[in-house]
């Protein structure tokens, strides 16, 4: 109680002595002078000791805090920043770059597992704010970029000649009075072009005449009398082979497929290429789905009753639907697999033209290549991809009808120019076209979104020039190129740090990589967009006009006459295989060459004025991912110069299958809903490429980015405080791939795309990544699998 008492004084003492009565002794009278003084004093002891023991318990409790802090940011996986001292970047990219990213996050990125969720984390709010539109199979970070594109070029071609635009050298209000006068003609060509195929008044008053008249040409080519029901005979392979000529003349695929393009084996010489063709489903795989297959006999019966060359034919319409389906069928059976036809070690095969000709005498191919090949070259050999392919068909068609074979020829024609026309008789392929990608059957596409993708391909460098007056710089260009130089120079790095590469083949591994030529934004040469006179020579040849049909026929006319024009000459090095405004990138193996257009060089993927990590997770990865592609399972068949060649030791080759093959395993794991309900796995042989590209391009983007900042540190973004700049650079790869897929388009990829669907791109990529996992704490710190 004394205890208690004494308490209850000290607690009662005020700030400053007064005059009330506080020192009252037990009995209740007032106390002495000596008495107060030894009061006091105890007081001022008990007040010190106190205190010091408050000091004490204050300074254990900020000591204890601290601990706390540090063992908290330990065990949460390092996911809060460190303290350091980096600036806040507050410009208007930088906010919008937050914002997009912060938009696209799960709402409980905080919470969710990024070591195994990381999809989910980046992307979720992508796909709550996100439908898939109605005219569309899919929808994603691309397809926004893609759209954006697309309207950039609609004001492009519904705007005046931008003769004031000082934007570059080649702008229009900078170049001579001569260049001006033809960089305008240029662009009102282009202008007729687009407003030819949007004027939808007119193509509905002409309808399908202008198809019909080929229909015709092809009927007159390859004749079917009523008389005429027997099968395909030797007397008829003539004819045939006629009609298979005419059709490639205008761009219409038929048995096999044929170009011109370089040798694998000799890079700088242009040789005739045969390879299979002749299906008009997405692949094999779809002729065993009975639902598909009906529903595409009754469209094909459908569009036969009102399109097939004679009464006779049409009245026959159901048979011979139901004839071409099976024709088809039996194609798709001795059709390659979709992973060999782009294995080269499979498909490369050279053959003399006159054996072509006798391993397929129905088709008479001999004849047809010479009918496009150049008057003066003589054809000798090509590169026949699979001749038992060419073989097999032959005997299917020597056991066909000669109605059927004329139906599929004339399918092949209308299934190629259908597009250009409208009227009911082409509505059920639009239709159905529509349901195999799960879009609703009468679902149709803004007219200037078709217009502008026609006038892409087919004054594509024309409308490239003016595209990249409007969204591309040479700064821009200046910093993708250094980029990739960066790239190259960590990929040579990863290369001489493999204990599983032998030393000879790592020297000529790193020759390659220095020798890849680098492609960004525009090509200069074949042709130099920059120059208008080049552009004008570029498309000699081309008619253009009011017609949308005669516009098509003649563009596709001349792209034929051009592919083939290559024979006899040295492969033109400086051709593009894309427009400037796609959104995509590539590696040729036979030019051993990446390209970059200007497409892809845009927000949310490359941007000037945004810390390095968002460009070099994004773009930086996808450069890598193209470098990768040159020693992935095909790249790595074909040596610095682009010849394919044995050119690695036996152990290093043994040693990179045993690798590869992580990588198959591990995706084939990977699922989409099939069409039954039941799990349809990815096929880890068919995107085996790919998923090493993915994997080596993050990593060498990551150890690029690395570098980069020990001289030039980033500064960090608003709002995204809860990552760390590493984990910031993953998140901006991911969203690269944040998007959603209809079932129908998703599983169309697995049979037919060499690419994984998106979400295994994000989840096998990062389970591949040393450095993701790193940056995240996640418990396992290997790998799943690792080649670069």
């Amino acid at each position: 109680m004394a205890d208690q008492s004494q308490t209850q004084s000290d607690e009662r003492t005020p700030l400053l002595r007064g005059t009330s009565n506080n020192h009252a002794g037990e009995n209740g009278r007032d106390a002495t002078p000596e008495e107060d003084f030894v009061h006091l004093n105890a007081q001022v002891k008990t007040w010190r000791r106190r205190r010091w023991i408050s000091l004490i318990v204050s300074v254990f409790l900020i000591i204890a805090f601290v601990v706390i802090l540090i063992l908290s940011g330990v065990l949460s996986r390092a996911r809060r920043k460190p303290v350091m001292t980096t600036s806040l970047c507050l410009t208007p990219e930088c906010i919008h770059a937050s914002s997009e990213i912060l938009y696209n996050l799960s709402p409980d990125y905080k919470t969710i597992d990024p070591c195994t969720h990381f999809d989910t984390l980046v992307c979720d709010g992508f796909n709550n704010r996100h439908d898939i539109p109605q005219d569309r199979a899919s929808y994603s970070t691309g397809t926004i970029m893609s759209e954006n594109g697309q309207t950039t070029l609609r004001h492009i071609l519904e705007s005046p000649y931008p003769s004031t635009s000082e934007h570059s050298s080649f702008s229009p209000r900078n170049l001579v009075e001569l260049s001006v006068s033809t960089d305008e003609e240029n662009f009102h060509m282009i202008q007729e072009a687009y407003n030819s195929c949007m004027n939808e008044t007119t193509l509905q008053r002409i309808g399908v005449e202008p198809l019909i008249n080929l229909i015709e040409q092809v009927a007159k080519s390859f004749p079917v009398t009523e008389d005429d029901s027997g099968l395909v005979g030797q007397v008829d392979y003539a004819a045939l082979s006629d009609t298979v000529l005419f059709l490639e003349k205008i761009g219409v695929t038929s048995f096999v497929g044929l170009t011109a393009g370089a040798d694998d084996k000799n890079p700088d010489v242009v040789i005739i290429q045969a390879y299979p063709a002749g299906l008009s489903l997405p692949s094999p795989e779809y002729y065993q789905d009975d639902d598909t297959v009906n529903t595409y006999q009754a469209m094909l019966g459908e569009v036969f009753s009102s399109l097939l060359p004679t009464n006779s034919s049409k009245s026959s319409a159901k048979q011979l639907a139901q004839s071409v389906v099976e024709l088809e069928k039996k194609i798709a059976l001795v059709t390659p697999p979709t992973e060999d036809q782009s294995d080269v070690t499979k498909y490369y095969n050279i053959a003399k033209l006159a054996d072509a000709g006798k391993i397929g005498p129905a088709i008479g191919l001999d004849s047809v290549v010479k009918g496009l090949v150049p008057e003066d070259y003589t054809p000798d050999s090509l590169l026949l991809a699979f001749p038992e392919f060419l073989g097999n068909v032959s005997e299917i068609i020597s056991n066909t009808s000669k109605s059927t074979v004329q139906s599929y020829l004339v399918w092949q024609l209308v299934n190629s120019y259908s597009s250009y026309v409208e009227g009911p008789e082409v509505q059920p392929i639009i239709r159905f076209t529509n349901t195999m990608s799960g879009k609703d059957p009468d679902t149709k596409s803004e007219r200037w979104k078709t217009c502008v993708g026609y006038v892409d391909s087919t004054l594509g460098w024309i409308l490239s020039r003016f595209y990249i007056e409007a969204a591309f710089s040479d700064e821009a260009k200046k910093y993708g190129d250094q980029i990739i130089l960066d790239i190259k120079h960590q990929f040579i790095s990863k290369l001489n740090g493999l204990s599983w590469m032998d030393e000879s083949v790592k020297k000529l591994a790193a020759n390659k990589v220095n020798n890849i030529d680098q492609k960004i934004g525009f090509p200069t040469t074949s042709p130099n967009i920059t120059n208008p006179e080049a552009l004008r020579a570029y498309y000699s040849g081309l008619t253009i006009s009011d017609s949308f049909f005669n516009n098509t026929l003649s563009s596709n006319t001349r792209e034929v006459n051009r592919t083939w024009s290559a024979l006899g000459k040295p492969v033109d090095h400086g051709e593009w295989g894309m427009q400037a405004d796609v959104v995509n990138a590539y590696y040729n193996p036979v030019g051993n060459e990446i390209v970059f257009p200007a497409g892809i060089m845009q927000f949310p993927v490359f941007q000037l004025g945004l810390p390095s990590y968002t460009s070099y997770g994004a773009f930086a990865s996808v450069a890598g991912h193209e470098l990768s592609h040159a020693f992935d399972n095909s790249g790595r068949h074909y040596d610095e110069h682009g010849n394919f060649t044995d050119w690695w030791t036996n152990n290093t080759v043994q040693e990179f299958e045993k690798r590869a093959n992580c990588f198959v395993e591990q995706y084939n794991n990977f699922t989409v809903q099939g069409n039954n309900g039941e799990p349809l796995h990815v096929n880890g042989r068919l995107t085996l490429g790919e998923n090493i590209a993915d994997a080596g391009g993050v990593s060498a983007a990551f150890a690029a980015w690395k570098d980069r900042i020990e001289s030039t540190p980033d500064q960090d973004l608003p709002g995204l405080d809860f990552f760390t700049q590493e984990q910031l650079f993953f998140v901006f790869y991911a969203n690269w791939w944040c998007g959603k897929t209809r079932k129908e388009q998703a599983i169309r990829g697995i049979y037919t795309d060499p690419h994984s669907p998106a979400f295994a791109r994000v989840l096998g990529t990062t389970a591949n990544s040393r450095a993701f996992r790193e940056s995240f704490n996640c418990p396992v710190k290997e790998p799943t699998c690792e080649l670069w």
